[in-house]
């Protein structure tokens, strides 16, 4: 059996997401389906999933197959894709190698716009805000979630699943017109990057306190968080091992 580590990117935009749903387009079905049509027999494994909307400037899978595969066949994988992905790397790796449960660590990154500043062109891949931003502010915000918190109010949870999650960055820079906001952890519960997003900016905005935040991180509420930033302005950016 041959194992095959292969990064990507993709445009989030016209996607529900990355894991393969019935009936609908997702990241993990357009390249199954392309797989299909030059592959008789094989084995897809991911990093991680992402939500309807979200982009990935780099996402890992990996490919097993009894076949030996050789640069000709990821010439034709990639003509079959459609232009929304893009194979960036590609690597003959060890049998063991499982880019989920061998990942360190999951980098994303969000983009915001203050509306007076945007631009049209980024209307799909950028949040664009009413609000004033101040990075002193939010970054002040950002540093509450730094550690092992839970974050069953910043997430969707799943039935009996673990909301205990380790970040080890947490914080906001600018470049141009853009407000980036770079998290680091272990792993992710769902929507819990646009979650925290969400809060941070609602709190800049005065619609909930630093310590309710601080103190739902401790002790959580019965019900989540309704801040959650829109899908368009996140990245999965990087995916360590």
């Amino acid at each position: 059996m041959n194992n095959y580590k292969i990064e990507i990117s993709y445009d989030g935009s016209n996607f529900h997401g990355f894991q393969k749903q019935k009936n609908i387009r997702t990241v993990e079905f357009a390249i199954q389906n392309s797989l299909n049509k030059i592959l008789n027999s094989y084995k897809l494994l991911y990093a991680g999933r992402t939500d309807a909307g979200v982009h990935a400037k780099s996402q890992v899978l990996s490919l097993k197959t009894c076949e030996l595969l050789d640069q000709s066949f990821f010439v034709s994988l990639s003509s079959l894709l459609s232009d929304d992905i893009k194979i960036k790397k590609i690597k003959k790796v060890n049998q063991s190698f499982n880019p989920r449960y061998d990942a360190k660590s999951r980098i994303y990154k969000y983009f915001v716009e203050e509306k007076r500043n945007s631009e049209p062109y980024f209307r799909n891949y950028r949040h664009v805000t009413n609000s004033y931003l101040d990075i002193d502010k939010l970054n002040s915000l950002s540093k509450i979630f730094l550690g092992k918190n839970n974050f069953t109010n910043f997430s969707k949870l799943r039935k009996d699943q673990e909301p205990i999650r380790e970040i080890s960055k947490s914080k906001w820079s600018r470049m141009n017109n853009s407000f980036i906001y770079t998290i680091e952890g272990n792993s992710f519960l769902h929507s819990m990057v646009r979650s925290i997003v969400g809060c941070q900016l609602a709190a800049l905005d005065g619609k909930i306190y630093k310590k309710q935040l601080i103190d739902a991180l401790k002790t959580p509420q019965e019900s989540r968080f309704n801040y959650v930033a829109p899908a368009k302005g996140l990245y999965l950016w990087k995916i360590k091992y």
